[in-house]
């Protein structure tokens, strides 16, 4: 899962919901924001439920000197899954682009819904049109 091949296919996906008709562009984007940065949350989410500490952390005992697991950090906000050996080693299972992809979806999400919320008030302040 390390590879950008699904972070562009979630992209693609979002995208499709995006219209190029000027009055529902708006709609589009926050359509499309939030479709992508949840399936990318989910995807990040359940790479750290798939993640068996075990199996996914052992200890290192064939190397001179052994290697032990010091610490094994998780957590689904944000979807981390991070195993510490002792000889300063790390290894994080959750791929690299999903935090980044969920916090652009966010910022881009609120930026629309800010915005459509702006237009929203500018359009009813002038009042009923004729």
């Amino acid at each position: 899962m390390g590879s950008w091949f699904p972070a562009v296919v979630l992209v693609a996906c979002g995208l499709a919901f995006v219209r190029f008709r000027e009055s529902r562009r708006l709609v589009g984007i926050i359509k499309a924001s939030a479709t992508t940065g949840i399936l990318c949350y989910l995807l990040g989410c359940l790479q750290v439920v798939m993640t068996i500490p075990a199996h996914a952390c052992p200890d290192q005992l064939e190397l001179h000197p052994p290697v032990h697991l010091v610490r094994y950090d998780s957590g689904i906000l944000p979807p981390r899954v991070t195993c510490y050996w002792d000889s300063g080693a790390q290894k994080d299972f959750v791929s690299g682009w999903i935090n980044p992809l969920v916090l652009t979806c966010a910022v881009v999400l609120t930026a629309a819904l800010v915005t459509a919320l702006y237009l929203f008030c500018r359009r009813h302040r002038k009042g009923p049109t004729r």
